[in-house]
């Protein structure tokens, strides 16, 4: 059997092609990252993690990276329509955070990154936050606890928006609900 030289040519050409594309789009991707990472090791990727004791926590984490320090840093990644970060951001990395140290023993940044892109894929901006103190993690998820079972009593928020997106809005009493 012979081979037609230009169907040879072309499949090559489209060999070429496809692994500069495939290339093209992992530098995007790393490109989206902060400086810091842009080297870093990927670590984990849409892995779940728990923490023992007195209080479970269990999260998944959207990436992880080892720094050049061999740090571990949490990225979390978010769809929205603005460039912004969230409270709830910074509790929902202070969990995974938690989950990881306890599951892994390795040592985690007390910082992390969210990148936040639109919903047709053009990254708008990258934040690093400041995560919250374990402690602090514990207290937050023994509270949301008690509040399921109803030994605590809820607390206002200063933010009506807040309020208009709680599960619980049709039972509140607040004036801006």
């Amino acid at each position: 059997m012979r081979l037609d030289p230009a169907a040879v040519i072309g499949v090559g050409a489209l060999a070429v092609i496809l692994l500069w594309w495939w290339r093209s789009r992992s530098d995007l991707r790393r490109a989206r990252l902060p400086p810091e990472l842009r080297s870093a090791c990927l670590v984990y990727a849409e892995c779940l993690f728990q923490s023992t004791g007195p209080v479970s926590i269990s999260a998944r984490v959207d990436r992880v990276y080892r720094n050049a320090a061999g740090v571990l840093v949490l990225v979390e990644l978010k769809t929205r329509e603005t460039n912004r970060m969230y409270q709830s951001d910074v509790i929902e990395l202070s969990a995974q955070r938690v989950a990881l140290m306890a599951h892994t023993g390795d040592v985690v940044a007390d910082y992390a990154y969210i990148v936040t892109e639109r919903p047709d894929g053009f990254r708008m901006g990258c934040h690093q936050v400041r995560l919250m103190a374990h402690a602090d993690v514990i207290s937050l998820a023994t509270r949301r606890g008690k509040l399921f079972v109803e030994r605590v009593e809820p607390q206002t928020t200063c933010s009506s928006g807040v309020c208009r997106k709680c599960a619980f809005v049709q039972s509140c009493d607040l004036p801006w609900v």
